[in-house]
């Protein structure tokens, strides 16, 4: 009868309970050979500029394809007025490569919380009618990049010195999770060309 309950809660609900996105995220991350619980690369990530207001959550980290891969919910992204969930998968790059920051147009607020470049950033031209602007340090390789790519204005990402990480608001959903990790590795590659 609990499985029952359990299962009805995950479905009407979402992830409208702690210990269903835990059971997720221990799912995904046994699915693509990651480490549940592990936070390894957060401080890092920390370091470049991935603030942390609260612990973040759902983490699993591991090596995939021979890179460095973090996943983790941080939970105190601030939206101006309260705190939200925001979901990133993170990418190790071999050699740090110039900042390049895909982002949605109005969400400068949110993305400062955890994109804050070393060096000046310019704008990177985009498709008339693209839904994201694009800002690099170095506008030549970033569009070198962005065409070495399918579907680069898709969802949000960055570089970040030795680190390709993109997110989306929510927790943890595996068919998600899944498609930004491939997206990241693919980003990773085109990097490192």
């Amino acid at each position: 009868m609990e499985a029952i309950a359990q299962f009805f809660l995950e479905t009407v609900f979402g992830a409208a309970t702690g210990a269903a996105r835990r059971r997720r995220a221990a799912r995904f991350a046994a699915a693509h050979g990651l480490r549940a619980g592990d936070d390894a690369g957060l401080d890092e990530l920390d370091a470049l500029g991935v603030r942390f207001n609260r612990p973040a959550a759902d983490t699993a980290a591991g090596d995939r394809s021979g890179r460095r891969v973090a996943v983790f919910t941080n939970p105190g992204v601030w939206d101006g007025r309260k705190h939200v969930a925001y979901r990133f998968a993170a990418v190790a790059l071999r050699r740090p490569a110039p900042d390049l920051l895909v982002a949605d147009p109005g969400t400068e607020r949110f993305t400062k919380q955890w994109f804050d470049p070393d060096a000046r950033c310019l704008a990177v031209p985009v498709p008339a009618g693209a839904k994201r602007t694009v800002v690099a340090s170095d506008p030549a390789a970033a569009s070198a990049v962005l065409a070495s790519l399918p579907d680069p204005l898709g969802r949000p990402w960055m570089v970040r010195s030795t680190w390709v990480a993109g997110w989306r608001r929510g927790h943890v959903k595996p068919e998600e999770d899944a498609a930004l990790l491939a997206f990241l590795a693919a980003a990773a590659d085109a990097v490192e060309r």
